[in-house]
């Protein structure tokens, strides 16, 4: 008898199934490869591209803005000259007290810096009895006031800026919202009666180098001045036309 299968297909062996499988996997493998490669690799879109684009020029603006202060001489904003930055540490190299030789600039239309003047003894003596018997209620021994009702006059710009608005405050009361320490405050203050120029003059020196204040002391003349330009006003100030917030 013969071993040979009649006419027709012979069975597959084993290990032809196996190659077969095999490149079959190969072949899968390699078509996910390619296609990962592809993805990570393909053109980002229009507003990626615009991003890449925009930061480049940042980059390259910031770049051109720093080499030029480090060699190119300007002029800032107030008129003074700028020098290189390479200029400057070449100064400072020879000579390391040479900032403190510089003086500050002068703001067109800016106010002269004015020098502390502390006040006499005697001064604070008659501010302080004034204090404790008009203001004191209201703003406490401390300055701090009753938050959310009186507002604190420690460490405040408004008690040392210009002594015209407190004199104001004074002779002749203030209403409206104001804000003090990040705290807004809505009651009124009226006016003080019963104090003389004298009295306001050394209560609000006294106040303004007390509770950490440090503002200088206000003349005589100066309430004078003030009393006599409003002499015939009779409502208190309000905040808004006093330019405060």
């Amino acid at each position: 008898m013969s071993d040979h299968s009649p006419s027709g297909s012979r069975p597959l062996i084993p290990g032809q199934i196996n190659a077969w499988l095999g490149a079959v996997i190969f072949s899968g493998l390699a078509f996910l490869v390619i296609a990962y490669v592809y993805v990570a690799n393909r053109p980002q879109g229009g507003a990626d591209t615009e991003r890449r684009v925009a930061q480049k020029a940042l980059r390259a603006d910031a770049e051109s803005k720093a080499q030029a202060l480090l060699t190119t001489p300007a002029r800032n904003p107030d008129g003074t000259v700028r020098i290189p930055i390479q200029d400057a540490m070449a100064l400072i190299a020879a000579d390391n007290k040479v900032l403190g030789k510089i003086a500050p600039p002068v703001v067109a239309g800016a106010a002269p810096a004015v020098a502390f003047v502390k006040a006499d003894d005697e001064v604070m003596k008659r501010g302080a009895a004034v204090y404790a018997r008009t203001c004191i209620a209201c703003h406490q021994p401390t300055g701090k006031g009753l938050p959310p009702v009186f507002p604190s006059i420690a460490e405040t710009p408004i008690v040392v800026g210009n002594p015209e608005l407190p004199i104001k405050f004074i002779t002749n009361g203030l209403m409206g919202p104001i804000t003090v320490g990040g705290m807004t405050f809505n009651s009124m203050m009226p006016p003080v009666a019963g104090v003389t120029d004298q009295d306001i003059s050394d209560v609000l020196t006294y106040v303004r180098q007390s509770f950490g204040n440090k503002g200088n002391p206000v003349s005589v003349e100066q309430v004078k001045a003030v009393r006599a330009a409003n002499a015939a006003r009779t409502a208190p100030w309000t905040t808004a036309e006093l330019g405060l917030k």
